[in-house]
């Protein structure tokens, strides 16, 4: 009798064990499903708090930039005199060329995407391929290419007023002889010039168009030698090339082919025009990030942005830099004479210059700006490279130099500052401004230069 008494309690226990074994084990699997199931949900684009938002040269400028009202070094005793600046054009469409690959996405890719997640053969989330599907395109953006964005006109329009509530003082009831805003070639550019006037001023200001010759606007459009050796020479890409047939960027398409349920693997160029989808169709004023970048994972995007900065480092940068020291030297030229006459008392309160990506590459290039030891190379992406094409020639990127004058004694002292998209450029002088001795020793030089390098006068603008 007491054994049996005993084998129950034994057995009791046991099954009172098991009981709690399987509770225990139903507990923590239903605890680990609704983990991955958390986990997942949090992995999705259209809810992710930190979206990778850099796009090489195709980036937002309201990403990048910073507020001259905020960055404006103040110097008690000194008024400004006078700014300089040059701009690249605002948010534009993409080209022809660009635009004929994303209409392929739009009419082969975009339903594949939508049946594909229907039949469980896609890991994107269910909202992100609903954002997809329920996406339409402004058709502005493919059926005007190259053209000025409204989004770009309003980052223009937008920086000439945070410019003109910087100084309004000098900026206020601009007489015709006391101001210059010159353009390069081509309707965004003056686009860009006409925006930015009417942000600074709400009166009809005179935009100074040239014809010919872009000398400190974008002195390489013209340069003969640069546009064969260079612009128009495919090999200049050869870098960018080794990159997209290397493991790392293979495996960037095979991540996208797996999570857009494909079975085969797109090709770069198709690659490139989910890309732009996702770029273009970004918006940075309205701070609306794309359903496209969905596509993409975080490193996904910041091996393309590697793409672009390879492509304007040999095109534009320290590749090209027989090019870039040289053309880079002569609107930087102008910069110091501009502030010359300023101090003479015959110069202009403002000039404003605006161009292309290209000058403002070969701009850093001439300044020493973010530059690594080594060049960039496509069979290696260093991950803490000082050069970013996201930072240095996004849409509507800018250098500013603002010329100070203070009362010293019985005479006047002078100092410049400068500010690359609107934040102090520290890399220059004493964090970003420098005594005017230390101006000129940097700028003089530039006096000198010349487009000599060029060989012949090229005039197929595009």
């Amino acid at each position: 009798m007491l054994r049996k008494s005993v084998l129950n309690v034994v057995c009791a226990g046991v099954q009172y064990f098991l009981f709690i074994f399987y509770v225990m084990k139903f507990l923590i699997m239903t605890a680990m499903c609704f983990y991955v199931k958390t986990v997942l949900t949090l992995d999705c684009y259209w809810n992710s708090g930190c979206k990778y938002k850099y796009f090489s040269s195709k980036t937002p400028y309201e990403i990048v930039r910073g507020d001259i009202r905020d960055s404006i070094v103040k110097q008690e005793g000194c008024e400004t005199i006078s700014v300089w600046s040059i701009f690249r054009h605002g948010k534009r469409n993409p080209s022809s060329k660009y635009a004929t690959d994303i209409q392929y996405i739009l009419k082969y890719y975009k339903d594949f995407i939508v049946s594909s997640f229907e039949i469980g053969n896609s890991s994107l989330c269910a909202q992100d391929v609903e954002n997809i599907k329920n996406w339409k395109i402004d058709t502005k953006m493919l059926d005007e290419p190259n053209e000025i964005s409204s989004e770009g006109y309003r980052e223009l329009f937008d920086i000439g007023s945070r410019i003109k509530e910087t100084f309004p003082e000098l900026l206020s009831k601009l007489q015709e002889n006391e101001y210059k805003f010159q353009p390069a070639f081509g309707s965004r550019i003056e686009e860009s010039a006409k925006a930015f006037a009417e942000g600074l001023d709400d009166r009809n200001l005179l935009i100074t168009k040239i014809y010919g010759d872009y000398t400190y606007v974008a002195p390489y459009s013209i340069c003969g030698k640069y546009q064969i050796d260079i612009r128009n020479n495919p090999n200049v890409y050869h870098e960018a090339e080794v990159y997209e047939n290397t493991e790392e960027y293979s495996n960037m398409r095979e991540r996208v082919a797996k999570n857009l349920g494909l079975n085969f693997v797109p090709s770069s160029d198709n690659i490139t025009a989910i890309y732009d989808l996702c770029r273009y169709s970004w918006n940075g004023i309205l701070h609306q990030p794309s359903p496209w970048c969905a596509v993409f994972t975080a490193e996904d995007l910041k091996i393309l942005e590697y793409v672009g900065d390879l492509r304007h480092y040999y095109r534009n940068g320290y590749g090209a830099s027989q090019f870039s020291n040289t053309l880079g030297q002569l609107p930087l030229s102008d910069l110091l004479r501009n502030f010359e006459q300023s101090k003479r008392g015959n110069g202009k309160k403002i000039v404003s210059y605006f161009t292309h990506a290209t000058m403002m590459d070969m701009i850093v290039v001439v300044l020493n700006l973010y530059k690594d030891p080594t060049p960039l190379l496509g069979s290696y992406r260093d991950l803490n490279r000082q050069y970013r094409s996201t930072f240095l020639s996004t849409f509507t990127s800018n250098l500013i130099a603002v010329l100070n004058r203070c009362r010293k004694a019985h005479t006047y002292d002078y100092s410049v500052s400068f500010y690359w998209n609107e934040k102090p450029l520290k890399e220059l002088c004493n964090e970003g401004t420098c005594s005017w001795q230390e101006f000129e020793n940097i700028f003089k030089p530039f006096l000198n230069a010349t487009d000599d390098i060029c060989e012949f006068k090229w005039t197929k603008l595009d």
